[in-house]
């Protein structure tokens, strides 16, 4: 299985298996594709882990992971073709329960690779982790058409599908007039939220540029990056301003030839020239902890294992911020102006 070949998604790819009119035969062929497509996905992870070296796979973290994707494997493998709409059944309750037992991996890896970190070297690390996050959203994009394209295509036959709201706009996941200022907005008011919770303060942000564009895109996608952008932003910006006036963080939305531009300007003080070429390793934060011991790994690691999330990451966000943006053949680029700010630059298709 982890031989066989496998094709590039693409936002075409996924738009073409969902065009319109929804018919119950292109539901069941779509099924069929990711029948035989989920069994060597799963291999292709497992082929991965098994490269590792001997005393890293064996971590309990890491290991946890192994046997999950090992199960899902022989699940996907052993399941029979689907060949009708009830077939179809037991084939969405198999993916919202593989769904389901892969939601949380990340967090076990961040601590699997930081328990294992002086037996695999910085290049390998980050080698394995971006081979193993673009398998992730691969398989979760997959997955995540079918599940809406099965919804919709049911709500359809209820007489539940809001044709004039709805019809044309989504294609499974994927929006294709989507508000990208209104989008912007929500992820800023939530980011804002996060911060004044908390530092007991937050700054204000301001969006400028092409606020009426509209574009196509994956909206879960598009809030995951600037999300993890706008973190960054809003935690060194209000970190940076030690008390005295915060000053605003400035989105700026653009639209050229054939990209959608984003720009997030902040005024945090900017990342340190000798540690600007590492903001795109795992584990690597410029987040200031306080802890008993100084230890700020011990303080991030800590968060990790009791499940806790904060404004404050892993050092896993921005590498896979770029790798989200990277995987439909955009582009993340951080400009850091030090002792000022940075300039985080998102270009998507």
């Amino acid at each position: 299985y982890a031989s066989v070949g496998l094709q590039p998604i693409t936002l075409s790819r996924l738009l073409q298996i969902c065009q319109p009119p929804l018919t119950r035969e292109s539901l069941i062929e779509n099924a069929q594709y990711l029948c035989r497509e989920r069994p060597v996905r799963y291999a292709k992870r497992l082929k991965l882990f098994q490269r590792l070296p001997y005393i890293v796979g064996v971590n309990p973290h890491l290991n946890s992971i192994y046997q999950i994707y090992y199960k899902n494997f022989n699940d996907s493998k052993h399941f029979p073709m689907v060949e009708s709409l009830s077939d179809q059944r037991e084939f969405i309750q198999m993916l919202a329960r593989q769904s389901e037992s892969l939601r949380d991996i990340m967090p076990a890896v961040a601590r699997g690779f930081y328990e294992s970190r002086r037996y695999i070297s910085t290049p390998d690390r980050c080698a394995f982790l971006d081979e193993l996050i673009k398998m992730r959203i691969g398989l979760r994009l997959l997955t995540s058409q079918h599940l809406a394209l099965y919804h919709q295509f049911r709500a359809t036959a209820k007489g539940t599908y809001d044709e004039e709201t709805d019809h044309g706009r989504f294609q499974g996941i994927v929006d294709n007039r989507m508000k990208l200022a209104h989008m912007v907005r929500l992820c800023a008011q939530g980011v804002q939220a996060m911060c004044d919770m908390a530092y007991g303060e937050a700054p204000t942000f301001t969006i400028d540029g092409q606020t009426n564009l509209t574009f196509r895109y994956i909206p879960s996608h598009l809030e995951y990056m600037l999300v993890e952008l706008l973190k960054n932003a809003f935690r060194s910006t209000v970190q940076n301003s030690k008390g005295g006036e915060i000053p605003p963080v400035q989105i700026t939305i653009s639209k050229g030839s054939s990209r959608v531009a984003i720009r997030i300007r902040d005024f945090g003080g900017g990342i340190p020239h000798e540690i600007q070429s590492k903001v795109f390793e795992y584990s690597f934060t410029t987040v200031k902890h306080s802890s008993v011991d100084g230890s700020q790994d011990d303080v991030t690691m800590r968060n990790v294992a009791a499940g806790q999330s904060s404004i404050a990451g892993l050092g896993f966000g921005l590498p896979m911020t770029k790798i989200y943006a990277e995987f439909f053949g955009g582009s993340l680029n951080v400009i850091s102006l030090d002792g000022y700010g940075c300039d985080a630059f998102l270009e998507l298709p």
